[in-house]
């Protein structure tokens, strides 16, 4: 059995951690255990009559400790981002209020690879942290890069645009 974790962060102006992380199931063998913390991809300010996209970065960081002894000290896990409010990766939504506005989040610096859960065509992030005495360290983390996007040229009315996103560690 499979150990996750959920965290929800708001896409907008700012990406933010808002909950706790929830363990949903524990594994029988592991001597470790993880976490995940994300920061905020700050987005700005939109102008719709720019001819460029809109960039910019946040991270996701995976945290594992040691807990032993016994089963594996190699932490293996996959990180998936929801699609959002919007319920679509082609494209998420950001909102305020009823008016939308298309964005992403991508796992490469291209943009090419739509981060979600392996559905729809979008991909997702494994890694694998080893911890324990044997390996001298107890505690060890990934940083993830998570690369968002709005397209240009997209019709915006004013507002502070947000989206709700999960990220799922499972471990």
């Amino acid at each position: 059995m499979k150990r996750r974790r959920r965290a929800a962060f708001v896409a907008a102006g700012r990406l933010t951690l808002l909950g706790a992380l929830l363990l949903i199931a524990q594994a029988a063998t592991a001597a470790f255990d993880c976490s995940v913390t994300a920061s905020g991809v700050a987005f700005g300010t939109y102008d719709p009559s720019l001819d460029t996209p809109d960039d910019s970065t946040g991270s996701i960081v995976v945290t594992c400790t040691y807990t032993g002894p016994g089963g594996s000290d190699t932490a293996n896990y996959t990180v998936t981002l929801s699609t959002g409010t919007s319920g679509s990766f082609a494209p998420r939504k950001l909102a305020a209020g009823a008016s939308p506005l298309g964005y992403n989040l991508f796992r490469d610096a291209a943009r090419t690879q739509v981060w979600g859960n392996a559905s729809s065509g979008t991909t997702i992030i494994t890694g694998s942290l080893k911890v324990g005495p044997g390996v001298g360290n107890q505690t060890r983390s990934a940083t993830h890069v998570i690369y968002g996007r709005i397209p240009q040229l997209q019709d915006a009315d004013m507002g502070d645009y947000s989206d709700l996103i999960q990220v799922t560690l499972t471990f």
